[in-house]
């Protein structure tokens, strides 16, 4: 029994091991970038580099965003209630994604 829990871990941890390594999400520098949601004017967003976010104060998100956390392939934005907001994957000089409550486009840009 132990050997068949072993054997399994093993098999897990060394597919999860080889998934990120596999693909690697370049890091997102600290700045200040054009946060896109719809058909809402751009605003700016404030990107630091121990992962927080601060929206302008004109930012119509509808929530707080907070900070955000990389996934395999891209970052997840996270609410201060820690609830996820949306999901963004580069794209060529953006990143682009969907918002997770209302499926409406989302795009960060410099």
């Amino acid at each position: 029994m132990n050997k068949t829990r072993f054997l399994t871990l093993s098999f897990v941890l060394a597919l999860t091991g080889f998934g990120s390594a596999y693909a690697q999400v370049p890091t997102l520098a600290p700045g200040t970038y054009k946060l896109a949601i719809g058909s809402k004017a751009p605003c700016d967003l404030v990107i630091a580099a121990d992962g927080t976010l601060t929206p302008a104060a004109t930012c119509a998100t509808g929530s707080t965003l907070a900070r955000y956390t990389t996934t395999g392939t891209g970052y997840q934005l996270l609410t201060a209630a820690g609830e996820t907001y949306a999901v963004v994957k580069p794209h060529g000089e953006t990143l682009e994604g969907t918002t997770f409550a209302d499926q409406h486009k989302l795009v960060i840009s410099h």
